[in-house]
């Protein structure tokens, strides 16, 4: 199993023994003699309000993930506690005797044999606690809102060309031809010709003119289509989360390296004791971030 501290495993993926994801870390447990990580409490929805509690003698920790080497149905029948429980060594040997793990042999973070020091609980995810002397960040987070554009169909145009018929009459101009017959005189004849006295038809054509219709396309104009685009400005909002930090100073009696309370020995000029003034501090701190 990697070395890793007992608070950076929560939330990590847990993985049964076929790599399947069966929920995630929601707990530990560390020993009190060695402040060792021993015991791991998955979060997988099987059962409302338990946690289902597994020992990580054989476990494989890498970054994000725990793999157990127990299988769905296993997990999913081991002992179940609350998330703030502390584990007795009753509840020890109860947990290893159904992963048929022998405490007095098998390799584990303590070592410690059946019916050894309890377990105390490291804290939730939502709660973590700092039991030794240290500093310990306190992630502060909230949510930004993301705005985006898409594009949507907001209708359409159609142009349609349609053909309309009239009747229009135009005037024209036509010209025929007529036969006129007109004697003349004897006295402006000319010579007997050769064809008197014989009898024929002469024909005459006689013209006219009547109208023709055709017709010609052209053009008489045309429509131009553009398409612009407008810009105008719309005011969206929903709801973001923001966290708070709040400092909530305990009642006991808190007792430093020097063997003097926070409430009573030792205060200072002011009346207050180390846990006061660190309260203090810590709360200037939180009031510059955020």
């Amino acid at each position: 199993m990697t070395t890793t501290t007992p608070e950076q495993v929560f939330g990590y993926d847990v993985l049964d023994s076929t790599g399947n994801t069966i929920g995630s870390v929601d707990n530990v447990w560390v020993d009190d003699a060695t402040n060792e990580l021993e015991f791991i409490g998955v979060k997988t929805g099987w059962l409302f309000g338990k946690t289902h509690v597994l020992p990580t003698a054989d476990a494989q920790i890498s970054s994000g993930s725990v793999t157990v080497p127990y299988s769905q149905d296993q997990i999913k029948n081991a002992p179940s506690f609350g998330g703030d429980s502390e584990l007795s060594p009753e509840n020890e040997d109860e947990i290893y005797s159904y992963f048929n793990i022998d405490r007095t042999t098998a390799t584990s973070p303590t070592g410690l044999p059946a019916g050894g020091t309890g377990m105390r609980s490291s804290g939730s995810a939502g709660e973590t606690k700092l039991t030794d002397e240290g500093s310990m960040d306190v992630p502060v987070s909230e949510e930004e809102l993301q705005v985006g554009k898409r594009q949507v169909e907001a209708g359409t145009v159609r142009l349609r060309k349609v053909v309309r018929t009239e009747h229009e009459e135009v005037p024209v101009e036509l010209k025929r031809e007529e036969i006129q017959v007109e004697r003349v005189p004897a006295s402006e004849a000319t010579n007997v010709p050769d064809s008197a006295f014989q009898e024929k038809d002469i024909e005459i054509p006689v013209m006219r003119e009547e109208p023709v219709v055709a017709k010609e396309a052209r053009v008489t104009g045309k429509v131009h289509v553009e398409k612009t685009a407008d810009t105008e400005t719309q005011t969206v909002g929903d709801e973001v989360r923001r966290e708070e930090v709040n400092v909530d100073r305990g009642t006991g009696t808190a007792t430093s390296r020097a063997g003097w309370s926070s409430d009573s020995e030792n205060p200072d000029e002011d009346g207050e004791g180390p846990i006061d003034r660190a309260g203090d501090k810590f709360e200037s701190a939180i009031g510059k971030d955020l």
